[in-house]
């Protein structure tokens, strides 16, 4: 055994003997085996917060801190501020961390290190964010799932996993359920994959926003307001493009919006398998788009759900998106809020909506193109004049091709 095990488990088990043995002078129970892999081992026990912060606290960096099956419970926010440091639990099934009892903090765990991983656990019922990672360079989800499961989605928290400010971020095979805000979320960041992962009955499922270089694919997002949204937003650090969206199932995304009045995600209506607001250069190709009530695929400017922005840098107008070879059916035969208003009976049902509002032709911007969905309908609002139009010829284009994202 290595100082690191010796360091942290004297330390959690005097905390559990204090709560549990009492101070009869028995002596305490061995220590639990170590599994391989793993430089620090913990155990759900009565004082979780302590023991679990502690450990958080003292693993060193390049370490790994391993938590065991069973519930963790907590009652204020965890931190983790070491590098490179991975937190693991025994699988997405078997390790809980139960925040519903939760009474101060921002979130359920902040991370403001570089480096770190986090896999094989479930944080449940946090009052606010799931795991947020701020300003960082390189962070893993890999198997985490954030959940919400209280009746009252008044009470559930804004985002499931958030990172914003970050460079590398990788979120694989999680799952992100009953957000108020978006799932799986990613910010104001740089160089993204979000892969084989689950979005289930959050307002947005996943949402890319004001982030530059992104790739999510092999995804599923079901029964949201929106499945996939990808967001310009003025005001913010970096504005962004750049969207891979791939080989993803946006299916049945018809939840009611319940995101907190007044902010941006509010405003979504519901019914989308795909949302595109304000950004540009973006690909959406080869993806399953089923049975979304609104629209299968809306891009729109900024100004027609929040009025004129007095930012001079941000642009609200999408240019040089690009959806293309992808499957629709079923989609836009009941819109929904905003939608509903903005559909006419005689022009549904829409697969492919566009709002119709374009960058000034000074501005030289790419327009949007659509082709090769098989017979998807094409619906183009006319927003900004030129009038209603189902001519699916006028955006019949190519747009630019993506990249895979490639990831130190």
């Amino acid at each position: 055994m290595n100082s690191s095990h010796l360091r942290l488990f004297p330390i959690s088990l005097f905390v559990l003997s204090a709560f549990v043995f009492g101070c009869d002078g028995e002596d305490p129970p061995a220590a639990p085996m170590i599994p391989d892999g793993c430089d620090a081992f913990v155990t759900p026990g009565d004082d979780d917060q302590t023991v679990v912060q502690t450990a958080l606290l003292m693993v060193e960096e390049g370490q790994t801190l391993c938590l065991d099956s069973g519930t963790f419970m907590f009652l204020s926010e965890l931190s983790l501020a070491v590098d490179g440091v991975t937190v693991r639990g025994a699988g997405r099934e078997m390790t809980m961390l139960d925040f519903s009892m939760q009474d101060s903090g921002g979130n359920g765990l902040a991370i403001t290190s570089d480096g770190v991983t986090i896999e094989a656990l479930t944080v449940l019922n946090t009052p606010g964010d799931g795991i947020r990672a701020t300003d960082v360079l390189g962070i893993t989800f890999r198997s985490v799932g954030v959940v919400w499961d209280g009746p009252d989605v008044s009470m559930h928290g804004a985002y499931g996993l958030y990172p914003v400010g970050c460079t590398n971020v990788l979120i694989e095979d999680c799952l992100a359920d009953g957000a108020r805000d978006a799932g799986i979320y990613v910010g104001q960041s740089n160089n993204i994959i979000v892969r084989r992962s689950t979005a289930i009955n959050n307002v947005a499922g996943i949402e890319i926003e004001n982030s530059i270089t992104a790739e999510v694919y092999e995804c599923e997002a079901r029964n949201n307001t929106a499945g996939l949204a990808i967001f310009d937003l003025p005001g913010l650090a970096q504005y962004g493009s750049l969207t891979l969206a791939h080989s993803n199932v946006f299916e049945n995304n018809n939840t009611p919006n319940f995101g907190a009045p007044g902010t941006a995600v509010s405003m979504i209506p519901p019914g989308l398998g795909m949302f595109i607001l304000a950004s540009d250069m973006n690909e959406v190709r080869d993806n399953m788009i089923i049975g979304n009530g609104t629209a299968g695929v809306a891009i729109v400017s900024h100004d027609v759900l929040f009025g004129m922005e007095d930012d001079p840098d941000f642009d609200t107008f999408p240019s040089g998106n690009w959806v293309h070879s992808n499957t629709f059916m079923g989609n836009g035969t009941a819109p929904q809020g905003v939608g509903l208003s903005l559909i006419a009976e005689m022009y549904r049902p829409i697969d492919i909506f566009w709002g119709g509002c374009a960058a000034p032709a000074e501005d030289m911007a790419p327009q949007n193109c659509f082709n090769n969905n098989g017979d998807a309908t094409y619906y183009n609002r006319g927003l900004c004049g030129g009038g209603d139009s189902t001519d699916l010829s006028a955006v019949d284009c190519m747009g630019m091709s993506l990249p895979a994202v490639e990831l130190p």
